[in-house]
């Protein structure tokens, strides 16, 4: 009798199917964070309050000072990238969550922490960039009279505002997996704390059906 054994997958092909999708979800939210860093920045450069700067002229130079140096405006602009940062981090934390949590948990979570930083520096780059001056105070004074107010350029005076977007997206994503992520299946769970029971044995001297040939009478 002979009993034929199929030999396993390799190694390498199991490793790149398991992996496959947790790329794939890791791609997609981080191409999504990257135009959310975009859109993030847009918004904060139009909906940031302006600082003001005046222009004054001493003995032939120019110089310019802030028009209130106890102006709400610094703290609005970290204010502002920070609810915008946020709302971007719970958009893609949502998506993440309805859309790869039993596909790719694993690339998913690490997307919105990577991905998360460059998109919110992104940001600031971009919204800076698209204020007053291209985030230079010299640029933004070109044109400006004496005695003229004129708008300065975006800044974050607190660095932490930048760090918040991939903490509350890594956060959120991890709450939402452990109260409404996937649980495991009892039946599944049960089977694999089984202890393993041996099949019947099998008697290899019995003729199989090949060995058997019909009897030759003289």
């Amino acid at each position: 009798m002979s009993i034929e054994i199929s030999a396993p997958p390799p190694q390498r092909t199991r490793a790149r199917e398991a992996w496959a999708p947790e790329a794939v979800g890791a791609l997609v939210i981080g191409a999504l964070s990257l135009v959310a860093g975009v859109i993030v920045g847009v918004a904060w450069r139009y909906l940031a309050p302006p600082v003001h700067g005046v222009i004054t002229v001493s003995g032939g130079q120019k110089a310019a000072y802030y028009e209130n140096p106890e102006t709400k405006g610094f703290v609005g602009q970290d204010g502002m990238f920070a609810v915008c940062g946020v709302v971007a981090a719970v958009l893609l934390a949502l998506a993440a969550f309805f859309w790869f949590r039993r596909r790719a948990p694993i690339g998913v979570a690490l997307a919105l922490g990577g991905a998360g930083i460059g998109a919110s520096y992104l940001a600031a780059w971009f919204g800076v960039w698209l204020g007053p001056g291209r985030g230079s105070v010299i640029a933004s004074t070109n044109g400006v009279a004496a005695n003229q107010v004129f708008d300065l350029p975006l800044n974050i005076g607190a660095t932490g505002v930048i760090w918040l977007w991939p903490a509350v997206a890594v956060g959120l994503y991890f709450l939402l997996m452990l109260v409404f992520g996937p649980s495991d299946d009892p039946e599944q769970t049960a089977a694999q704390y089984e202890f393993p029971q041996w099949a019947d044995p099998v008697d290899l001297t019995a003729p199989g059906p090949q060995d058997t040939r019909p009897e030759q009478h003289p």
